[in-house]
């Protein structure tokens, strides 16, 4: 599989002499990093003390170059690097502070002493990582040239990816949802060639459950030790409870015992993302903000029991309700093209019916895009639906639409998987796929 849509980090890292790159595993740092500048890669391995480490280091720099019997320490071996002019990769640094804290200082006085030397680092623990580069009291501090905060691709890529993989854009919307934007997991779909439901189902529901322990892995790694509260709160999340109330609530605990871990969730670690509503009014609603950790927790994690008696089974209805909840974030990136106006705001609406038969029951709107002077109302569904089932939506929008008191001009518009008959503002997959190739590099909303 090709690179995709990296141009700009890999100007960056053909121009800079020090970069470091930020991003979750599996988001594609190594392979940027070593199909960019073809570098001599240290990988830090944090199981492995600094003797075995350097081990596997020299064994890798002999593959490319001379290299002498008489060092034998993570500094002298960068250092003998630095010297030769060479572009080295230093791959997963914050697994240094497990292995020998004292190297980001000698990697500091290194970089000093040597200001032409190629460097470029990467870490996949996004709290630790931005430790260590942007907090004035590592040694590592303003030593960077660039910070890179790689993320994933967007779903106009993943949907390329897919095309040339031979699948088609339902296929791109299920991939999507459950794997985000991750290259390692399109490449692995690629080297078993079945369909999307059936990699999904290999991945999370049978033996040895791969999914199960990576993510798990890789959370716990990023929490550390009081990954149980972490757990507890990115699961209240995943099961609908979007405020810090609701999430306190479902943990039995108060909002201010919970406030310091969403706060590390939020600003440290980026695990969560918070919106108020469409026109940036209400209190804050929380989300899990990657795609992967989200399906986790929605289908793998509240099931744990189960995966430990093997009795964990594959339901394809569920997957369709988390793809449909997906579809929804997938919508309102396009929405712009679906509108004659600029749009500047949007998100979900939530509203109380005025009516005398409707009394005081509420109602959510899915997409509500906000400009100067309209406002259009999104009904999505990940479904096909039929001309009757569309004229009911568009009545129940009417209903909504009524209830929302601002003066300005309301468009309905639904967007569908797949839609019977095609009227003004009703749209589905094929019209998402059209925009996508009428321009690929689009920046969405």
């Amino acid at each position: 599989m090709k690179f995709y849509n990296r141009d700009k980090e890999m100007e960056i890292l053909r121009r800079a002499k020090r970069v470091a790159i930020i991003g979750r595993r599996r988001v594609g740092k190594t392979r940027l990093v070593e199909e960019t500048l073809k570098p001599i890669t240290l990988f830090i391995p944090s199981e492995k003390n600094e003797a075995l480490i350097c081990r596997d280091w020299i064994n890798e720099i002999k593959k490319r170059r001379y290299f002498p019997e008489s060092l034998s320490t993570m500094r002298d071996i960068v250092e003998f690097l630095m010297e030769e002019g060479e572009t080295i990769f230093i791959d997963e640094l914050q697994n240094a502070m497990k292995v020998n804290p004292s190297f980001l200082s000698d990697l500091q006085r290194l970089i000093d002493a040597h200001r032409d030397a190629k460097l470029v680092v990467t870490g996949s623990l996004i709290s630790m990582s931005k430790k260590i580069v942007e907090d004035y009291r590592s040694p590592m501090y303003g030593r960077s040239d660039y910070t890179i905060k790689l993320r994933e691709l967007s779903f106009s890529t993943a949907y390329e990816i897919m095309r040339d993989f031979g699948y088609g854009i339902e296929d791109a919307v299920v991939m999507w949802s459950v794997f985000g934007g991750l290259p390692k997991y399109y490449e692995t779909l690629e080297k078993f060639k079945v369909p999307v439901m059936d990699f999904i189902r290999m991945m999370f529901y049978e033996e040895p459950y791969p999914m199960l322990s990576e993510v798990m892995m890789m959370l716990k790694e990023e929490v550390g030790g009081e990954y149980k509260v972490y757990f507890s709160i990115l699961q209240a999340i995943a099961e609908g409870n979007s405020r810090i109330g609701e999430i306190a609530s479902y943990m039995g605990l108060k909002s201010t015992d919970i406030s310091k871990y969403m706060h590390a969730l939020y600003n440290d670690s980026e695990l969560i993302s918070r919106r108020k509503d469409a026109f940036g009014k209400g209190k804050y609603r929380y989300y899990i903000s990657q795609n992967l950790i989200d399906f986790w927790f929605r289908t793998v994690w509240k099931n744990y029991p189960k995966y430990e008696l093997g009795q964990v089974e594959f339901s394809e209805e569920e997957i369709k309700r988390y793809v449909g909840r997906k579809y929804e974030q997938l919508v309102e990136q396009f929405a712009q093209n679906f509108v004659d106006f600029k749009i500047k705001s949007i998100g979900k609406l939530w509203g109380k019916y005025q009516g005398k038969e409707k009394g005081k029951e509420s109602f959510e709107i899915d997409i509500a895009a906000v400009g100067d002077e309209k406002i259009a109302l999104f009904e999505v569904k990940w479904s096909e639906i039929s001309e009757i089932e569309m004229q009911r939506k568009i009545e129940k929008l009417k209903e909504k639409a009524s209830a929302i008191r601002d003066g300005k001009e309301i468009e309905l518009i639904i967007v569908a998987k797949k839609v019977e008959k095609k009227i003004k503002n009703v749209y589905d997959l094929g019209d998402i796929e059209k925009i996508i190739q009428r321009n690929p590099n689009m920046v969405l909303f």
